[in-house]
C-alpha cells in the first residue's frame, strides 16, 4: 500500500524537505525522509549535501535555544516584575496606614492642646504633663517618619525628587553618570 500511495502522492520540493529536515524536533534522518517526501535517498543527500543541511539543522537548534532561553528569562522577568510591583504597592500601603494613623493621632492631640490653652491658666501646666509627655510625642513623631520613609522607599519617591540622590543610587549600582555638557564642548 505504502508504494502505491508513494507512486501517485506528489513528492515533496526541495525547500519542503530541507524545512522538514533542519527543522525537525525528531532529527529525522534522510531514509525516513525520503519514505515520508516521496523522494529518493540519494537525491535528498545530494541536495542535503549542497546546502549542508546538517549545519543548517545544527544553528537553527542553537538559534532555537537562544530564543526559547530569551523567551523564558522574559517571561519569568515579567512574573518577578509583577512580584515585585506586588510587594511594593502592599509595602506602600501598609506604610500609609501606618502614616495615617499617626497623623490621626496628631490631629486628636493638636485638639485637644486647643481645649488646654482655652482652659485656666492654673489648669494649663497639669493637663499638659497629663495628656502630653515628650516621650509619646517623640514615639509618634519617629512613627510617622518611618512611614514617610517606607512610603518614599515603596514608590522610589526620592529618585523622582532628587536627581542627586538618582545619580548616587546609579553609582552605587556600577553605573556612571555623567554630567551633561554644551553641544561641541
Amino acid at each position: 500500500m505504502t508504494n502505491f500511495w508513494r507512486r501517485w502522492k506528489q513528492p515533496w520540493s526541495r525547500s519542503q524537505a530541507a524545512r522538514r529536515y533542519i527543522e525537525a524536533d525528531d532529527n529525522i534522518s534522510i531514509k525516513a525522509l525520503a519514505a515520508d517526501s516521496g523522494l529518493a535517498e540519494r537525491t535528498l543527500e545530494r541536495w542535503a549535501s549542497q546546502e549542508d543541511w546538517v549545519e543548517q539543522r545544527r544553528t537553527f537548534g542553537g538559534d532555537l535555544a537562544v530564543t526559547t532561553q530569551a523567551k523564558i528569562i522574559e517571561k519569568t522577568s515579567d512574573k518577578l516584575s509583577e512580584e515585585f510591583s506586588n510587594i511594593a504597592i502592599a509595602n506602600y500601603n501598609a506604610h500609609r496606614l501606618v502614616r495615617d494613623y499617626a497623623i490621626a493621632v496628631f490631629q486628636v492631640k493638636a485638639a485637644d492642646m486647643q481645649n488646654i490653652l482655652q482652659s485656666n491658666p492654673s489648669d494649663r501646666m497639669a493637663m499638659l504633663k497629663s495628656n502630653h509627655s515628650p516621650h509619646e510625642m517623640n514615639y509618634w513623631s519617629q512613627i510617622l517618619m518611618r512611614a514617610t520613609q517606607g512610603i518614599e522607599n515603596a514608590t522610589g519617591l526620592p529618585y523622582y525628587i532628587n536627581i542627586n540622590t538618582a545619580a548616587q543610587k546609579l553609582n552605587s549600582a556600577g553605573y556612571v553618570v555623567m554630567e551633561a555638557t554644551e553641544e561641541g564642548s
